[in-house]
């Protein structure tokens, strides 16, 4: 089973999905998360600023696009996926564009590994997710634009909504970028622009409810939001023989 989250910066993705993990594991079930990233949790007093970890995180977007380039018959599927979703929603940055190139081509190669999988998978940003950024890094938007690239996807088995209110989005980015390193803050958008996503991900929704996708929407305002979030998905997964 693949489970995917999708949700405005801040709203809690990767801690529901680290805690759903936990959740599953202790009930019995297999399970792993997927291509997880924490902004904000990669500097060290060793490293105050963040320089080690961002020559790491570059050396290893080479490695890994070299390690892609060296076999390419065997990502070919996996390649036109990429490059059609980012010809349909092109960032207008070029290190935005080359950034959002690299995590869904190898987003697309962890989602086909997973494919058939006898575990619970899942991904804090898949494949939803990248549309949403898509969306909001290249300025289009359009209900039509969106469903285009909606039904490119790979469909999961479960997607997940996780909002929060919207003040409370705002300080938690506010927080986070207090806590990342100079280094780290290159690598991620401002507080704004990421408010910025949350039509964007309303209109995602609506789609996917019309699409008949199975959809569930969780709230992560708080702990006792958190607790509420991680039974009524773990219910839903028994329901639906995970």
């Amino acid at each position: 089973m693949i489970v995917e989250l999708f949700g405005p910066a801040g709203s809690g993705k990767t801690t529901f999905a680290h805690a759903l993990q936990r959740r599953l594991q202790a009930q019995g079930y297999v399970a792993k998360v997927v291509l997880s990233y924490q902004p904000g949790a990669h500097s060290t007093p060793f490293d105050p600023g963040g320089l080690w970890y961002a020559f790491q995180r570059v050396v290893r977007a080479i490695l890994r696009t070299a390690a892609f380039a060296l076999r390419p018959l065997n990502k070919a599927d996996e390649l036109r996926l990429t490059v059609k979703l980012v010809r349909t929603l092109t960032p207008k940055n070029p290190i935005w564009l080359i950034r959002f190139s690299r995590y869904i081509l190898a987003l697309s190669v962890a989602w086909q590994y997973s494919v058939g999988d006898r575990e619970i998978v899942i991904f804090d940003q898949g494949f939803i997710q990248a549309v949403c950024s898509l969306s909001l890094f290249s300025g289009v938007a359009d209900t039509a634009s969106l469903a285009t690239v909606l039904d490119l996807i790979p469909t999961s088995d479960l997607a997940i909504s996780v909002d929060a209110a919207e003040p409370l989005l705002s300080k938690r980015l506010k927080d986070r970028l207090f806590h990342q390193s100079y280094m780290e803050r290159l690598f991620e958008a401002d507080p704004k622009t990421n408010l910025q996503s949350i039509p964007i991900i309303h209109r995602v929704k609506s789609l996917l409810l019309g699409k008949e996708r199975s959809t569930l929407s969780i709230d992560m305002s708080d702990e006792r939001s958190l607790q509420e979030a991680v039974f009524r998905v773990e219910r839903e997964i028994a329901e639906m023989g995970g």
